[in-house]
């Protein structure tokens, strides 16, 4: 029987720590404990590139702002603050918050503003973000001999 045996790498839980605190104290303690940064992203990688989602929904995409700079991409943006619908109605729960937003990524490698592009649709932001000519992976062709 053969048995696996895990290499452990302390770096490795370090910087795990170290992202975990940093998520930490970057929460907005004023107006209560998040249970995750707002909005939720998720990121693919390709070798040109990367494509970004973002889920916001129940904005207007003129309510968006993307800011893209050399290494890192920003969302930021708000939600207008939802009122009751009548005098004398009074919110018997209320989850959803309408304070501003902002979340900035660093990115792996340099970017190509000028190659961006962003999308809206069904709440969902896409974002694709384009590595720059020099960041650009380089093959070599292998001469035989």
């Amino acid at each position: 029987m053969s048995r696996m045996t895990a290499v452990w790498n302390p770096w490795r839980d370090m910087n795990r720590l170290r992202h975990e605190m940093d998520q930490l104290f970057n929460q907005d303690w004023t107006s209560g404990v998040r249970a995750a940064q707002f909005p939720p992203i998720n990121v693919w990688q390709s070798e040109t590139g990367l494509m970004l989602t973002a889920e916001l929904p129940g904005l207007d995409p003129e309510q968006i702002d993307v800011s893209i700079e050399k290494d890192s991409v920003t969302l930021s943006g708000q939600r207008a603050q939802q009122q009751a619908s009548a005098d004398d109605q009074n919110f018997v729960r209320r989850e959803r918050w309408f304070e501003p937003f902002s979340r900035t990524m660093e990115l792996p490698f340099d970017v190509d503003p000028n190659r961006c592009e962003a999308s809206y649709e069904k709440g969902v932001l896409r974002v694709k973000i384009e590595r720059a000519p020099e960041e650009q992976p380089k093959k070599l062709t292998v001469k035989a001999g």
